[in-house]
C-alpha cells in the first residue's frame, strides 16, 4: 500500500510514490469531494472497493475484502463511510429481507436498475435491458401518484413472487 500524505491545496490525500495516481484515482477523487465528502485514504478506498464490486457486498464483506490492502481500516469506518456515501447519494443500501441474515447490502451503481434478491440473500442486477422494460413499462404518471400519496419525491418499488421453486424480490430504483 501507497504511503499518502495530506496536500494542502485539497482535502485528497496525494501519494509520495514515484507512480503518477491514474486516471481513475483521479475520477474516484473528484466525485467524493465535488459530492461533498472529505477525501481521507480510507473513504477512497471503500468507496473504489465497492464501485468495483459486483457482488453487492454487505459491510463485513466489504471489510474483508478492503482490509487485505489496508489492515488499520476498522468496520466501524467501513460503516460510516457506507453510511456517508448513501447521505450524499454515491451509492445504495438495500435492505436484506431474507430471514436470518439483517445485513444490509450496498451497491456504487446508480444507473436505475433493477436488483434481483435472491432466497440465500444474494443480490443480483438484473439485465439492463430488462429493467429498462419494467421501468418503462410502468407509467411515469401513475409512478407520481403514488409518490404524491405517500409524500414523497421518489419511490422505490418491491416487486414479490412466490413461486415452489425459488422466491426472488426484484428492487425497482
Amino acid at each position: 500500500y501507497r504511503m499518502v500524505s495530506t496536500n494542502p491545496t485539497s482535502d485528497c490525500p496525494t501519494t509520495e510514490s514515484e507512480r503518477p495516481l491514474s486516471t481513475r484515482e483521479h475520477a474516484v477523487r473528484s466525485i467524493l469531494t465535488k459530492s461533498g465528502i472529505r477525501c481521507t485514504r480510507p473513504r477512497l478506498l471503500i468507496y473504489e472497493t465497492l464501485c468495483d464490486s459486483k457482488a453487492h457486498p454487505t459491510a463485513e464483506e466489504l471489510h474483508q475484502t478492503v482490509k487485505q490492502s489496508a489492515q488499520g481500516i476498522s468496520l466501524a469506518t467501513i460503516y460510516n463511510t457506507l453510511d456517508l456515501l448513501v447521505d450524499h447519494g454515491l451509492a445504495r443500501r438495500i435492505a436484506n429481507r431474507c430471514p436470518g441474515s439483517g445485513a444490509s447490502r450496498y451497491d456504487a451503481d446508480q444507473d436505475q436498475h433493477i436488483h434481483l434478491v435472491l432466497n440465500d440473500g444474494t443480490v443480483l442486477d438484473a439485465p439492463k435491458h430488462l429493467s429498462k422494460q419494467l421501468h418503462d413499462a410502468i407509467p411515469q404518471k401513475l409512478m407520481d401518484e403514488l409518490a404524491k400519496h405517500a409524500g414523497v419525491d421518489a419511490l422505490k418499488i418491491e416487486i414479490v413472487q412466490d413461486s415452489p421453486s425459488s422466491t426472488e424480490h426484484a428492487h425497482a430504483h
